[in-house]
């Protein structure tokens, strides 16, 4: 935005224009929060929880595993067409539908050094759903040895709310808790597993119920322990190919002409 004098205002500077008018921005898509309901960072805060996330990418103990948990939402239409917004959506585009019961929630577990994976399609990721996840994912490291599971979760009142369920009682001895800063989930390394997620499956997808997601979401992890992939903190960056001898069109005189 610019001023009359070609000025231009920042963000910041036109959010706090609003607020001094009490206006508030309903609507925002942005993780960050809405503006003015956020509340503001504890530098030091941020950098003890970075450094105690982090540390558990790096090798642990002998008996230790670090479990990235988080949760990925997909719509679904059950009724074709019933809710096309034909005057604002693109014919060639899809419109986002999102009515009560047309939702269903993922949960993932992921070990990133491991390169193992748990996926779990729930209608509604309440506490109770959640706990009953985590009680299932932690049992199942329990009992293939490992003795000590650091889980990386972010803030959401769903994850405080499920370490408060009774289902999940018996295995806090095993568990540690890391929470990841307020506004920094892309530490948590969950999130690069859901982004692979939407190129493989939702974004060329059309679901209609939740049994079909449920469906494409067991092919996903199936195909995952088939092929796994580890994840690494920092990213590693990738190895360029090795460039040939010679360009190709140096090359061109080797290749033989009918006279």
């Amino acid at each position: 935005m610019e001023t009359g004098r070609g000025a231009p205002l920042g963000v910041g500077t036109l959010y706090a224009i609003l607020r001094g008018a009490k206006l508030v921005i309903r609507q925002c898509r942005s993780w960050f929060g809405r503006f003015g309901q956020s509340k503001t960072l504890d530098q030091a805060e941020f950098a003890r929880r970075k450094a105690d996330v982090t540390a558990q990418y790096a090798p642990l103990p002998p008996g230790e595993v670090t479990v990235c948990v988080d949760g990925k939402r997909v719509y679904h239409r059950p009724e074709g067409g019933t809710c096309w917004q034909h005057a604002t959506v693109a014919a060639q585009r899809r419109a986002r539908y999102s009515k009560s019961g047309t939702r269903t929630d993922i949960l993932g577990a992921l070990a990133p050094r491991e390169a193992q994976l748990t996926l779990e399609c729930t209608p509604c990721a309440d506490g109770a759903a959640v706990a009953a996840f985590l009680a299932r994912v932690v049992r199942e490291y329990v009992e293939a040895g490992w003795q000590r599971v650091h889980l990386v979760l972010d803030n959401a009142s769903v994850n405080t709310a499920a370490l408060k369920e009774s289902v999940l009682a018996e295995w806090l001895a095993y568990i540690q808790v890391h929470w990841t800063p307020t506004h920094a989930s892309w530490l948590n390394l969950a999130e690069p597993l859901w982004s692979s997620f939407q190129r493989a499956v939702l974004r060329t997808s059309y679901f209609q119920s939740h049994e079909e997601v449920v469906e494409v979401t067991a092919a996903y992890e199936a195909y995952w322990r088939a092929h796994p992939r580890e994840y690494h903190w920092p990213k590693q960056p990738r190895q360029k190919r090795a460039a040939s001898a010679a360009p190709l069109w140096r090359r061109l005189h080797l290749i033989p002409v009918n006279s």
